[in-house]
């Protein structure tokens, strides 16, 4: 083959080259061929907007490198988040996110802590759902560690009583523990006063049951005792 031809043919296989190039660079995911899963505290766009930062993001090829070579992006309340590009101009990510069942106030911010009493991450967001825990004080509060109550009983109290909660579905506004371990509940307009760890699942089913007729009512309910002979607790309206 002649000089003239090889230099043709490489001149060709370039410009192929450089055409396909050229077409893969110019691949996107569009937003409705990005599944979002496992997301309960940022919706589809929320996710979107954290992962694809930069109209590159989009290239499948590009976001293929990232997710095998680079760090992941750090997302609020997120653990981790897994990519599956299912073809050219599709992907498919599943969310991980943090298991948060309560959040302290601290220095101006919420530090939301997870089943094992663990701070999980610092916010000044207020996440719907999540109870606020009071009445306890704190010396010092440091992300990833343990929240340091000073007392396992009070410790174990605060992880009964959110666990309890979030395996009935009550969500409530805020929970206050007091000095003498006393829990008591603050859902709407509603006070519940639940007494001492003693009976808390018992209890919290009971005030599971009664919540459709408390629906609208503002006043205390008392069920520091659980009621062992069904005739009813004490509530008092405002």
């Amino acid at each position: 083959m002649s000089r003239k031809k090889i230099i043709i043919l490489i001149a060709v296989i370039a410009i192929v080259i450089c055409g396909i190039a050229g077409v893969l660079a110019m691949q996107r995911i569009s937003e409705k061929n990005i599944i979002i899963e496992g997301n309960e505290k940022y919706t589809k766009e929320e996710m979107i907007s954290f992962i694809f930062r930069s109209d590159w993001d989009r290239n499948p090829f590009v976001l293929y490198y990232k997710t095998k070579f680079s760090k992941q992006k750090v997302i609020p309340f997120v653990d981790e988040y897994d990519v599956k590009i299912t073809s050219l101009n599709s992907v498919k990510i599943t969310v991980y996110e943090k298991k948060i069942i309560g959040y302290v106030n601290y220095m101006g911010s919420n530090m939301y802590f997870d089943k094992d009493g663990t701070i999980v991450e610092s916010s000044t967001d207020v996440i719907e759902g999540i109870p606020k825990i009071t009445g306890l004080s704190f010396d010092s509060i440091i992300l990833y560690e343990t929240l340091p109550v000073g007392n396992d009983k009070v410790f174990r109290l605060i992880l009964d009583t959110t666990q309890i909660l979030q395996k009935y579905g009550i969500s409530v506004d805020k929970i206050y523990i007091s000095d003498n371990k006393e829990v008591t509940l603050y859902i709407e307009q509603i006070k519940v006063e639940l007494g001492t760890g003693e009976d808390m699942n018992d209890k919290i089913r009971s005030l599971n049951d009664m919540l459709p007729n408390l629906q609208g009512l503002s006043g205390t309910l008392d069920i520091k005792k659980y009621n062992t002979n069904n005739d009813g607790y004490t509530f008092k309206k405002s």
